[in-house]
């Protein structure tokens, strides 16, 4: 008999139609191979969970939900985001009263904030507070939301560090100089679902691809727009640039993409290979946020060029380093790439390289290792 694993996780992985919940999955899959796992869902409702269990997914896999409070009017207003809540630990004192676990993992620091004290728990990190603090307190334009933001760090720092300390065994997305293992993002979807063969782009086209409510996505892609696209389309006049998002952008930003010229916005793209078929650049106009971008590996495994800034780019060292991704953190340099990569042909030998250094397997038996260690 299988031991028994704990998944306590925010959201469900499914659908896995971002990078955060492709990565959860990836994580779920992985844990199946040698765990009977109970997936515990803050938040969700009971009928979510009954609807997940119904489909009898796999059957070691079954799915729990904690009706879990979120922080308090005041706590929101303050910031708290992640200060313990005694009525959510109780919740999971009884759970955990109910069951016995061998394992217990917990996807990001939110979802072991309220775990009890005695409890051993792996936590898979994800965006680093710290880092995504930061880069959202240094890209803000107000002075006022700099103040806003910095309290919202200080508030929460405290209570963040206690998680990681606490933690069993931290795994993050890219090597960060810290405690713990590194357990990089994959292009997740492409893996899971199997490679197809790829031609050579059929357009000149760009293409960014990010769930646009995500701050960091959004940002990014408006700074883009803004700075980059109006000066490419007097150099390129036929150029043209996909947006591919999972859910809606925000009313300034739809209004944004309507009144660039050329720029498509798609929202829930049912195969994402044909898109890539129609496109020959992948822009990740990254400025801020934590973590690493799973859509970057995408575009490298579905052998498109990539454009990326330093800080998007983060985790993908070797790729930087191979030519793989080029670097541009300026309007001036945006232009010069992308004038650059768009005459240079399409190159299958090193599509072909790449491909063999995603591998799905070894992903999964690093993950298994680190669960086994004591």
């Amino acid at each position: 008999m299988k031991p028994k694993l704990l998944f306590i996780s925010p959201s469900s992985p499914f659908p896995p139609r971002d990078g955060k919940r492709q990565r959860t999955l990836a994580l779920l899959n992985a844990a199946l191979i040698a765990y009977e796992v109970d997936f515990l869902i803050l938040g969700a409702s009971r009928q979510e969970i009954s609807r997940l269990n119904e489909n009898e997914l796999k059957p070691n896999l079954h799915f729990f939900y904690l009706p879990t409070s979120k922080e308090s009017r005041l706590e929101k207003i303050i910031g708290l985001s992640l200060l313990p809540s005694k009525s959510n630990r109780k919740l999971f004192k009884d759970f955990l009263k109910s069951k016995s676990y061998d394992k217990i993992f917990c996807r990001y620091a939110s979802s072991a904030r309220d775990l009890p004290s005695n409890c051993n728990f792996y936590l898979d990190v994800d965006d680093d507070y710290y880092e995504f603090m930061k880069t959202k307190i240094s890209s803000q334009t107000s002075f006022w939301k700099k103040i806003r933001y910095g309290q919202i760090f200080i508030l929460n720092r405290f209570f963040y560090k206690r998680i990681l300390l606490k933690s069993k065994q931290l795994i993050w997305v890219k090597n960060q100089n810290r405690r713990g293992h590194v357990l990089p993002n994959l292009p997740f979807q492409i893996l899971i679902s199997g490679f197809q063969e790829l031609p050579p782009p059929r357009s000149r086209n760009l293409l960014f691809v990010g769930k646009l409510s995500y701050e960091p996505n959004a940002r990014g892609i408006q700074w883009f727009l803004e700075k980059v696209w109006p000066i490419l389309k007097e150099e390129i006049p036929n150029i043209k640039l996909t947006i591919i998002s999972s859910v809606k952008p925000k009313s300034e930003l739809k209004l944004l993409f309507d009144e660039s010229t050329d720029v498509k916005l798609e929202i829930n793209v049912p195969n994402i290979h044909s898109i890539y078929k129609n496109h020959a650049i992948c822009i990740v106009p990254i400025f801020s946020g934590g973590g690493s971008n799973v859509k970057l590996a995408e575009a490298l495994i579905m052998g498109r060029k990539v454009i990326s800034t330093n800080f998007g780019a983060r985790g993908f060292e070797n790729w930087i380093s191979s030519g793989e991704i080029k670097l541009a953190n300026n309007p001036k340099e945006w232009l010069t790439k992308i004038s650059e990569l768009i005459n240079e042909p399409w190159d299958e030998a090193s599509w072909e390289k790449i491909r063999s250094q995603f591998s799905l397997k070894d992903w999964d038996q690093q993950f298994l290792n680190i669960l086994n260690e004591s």
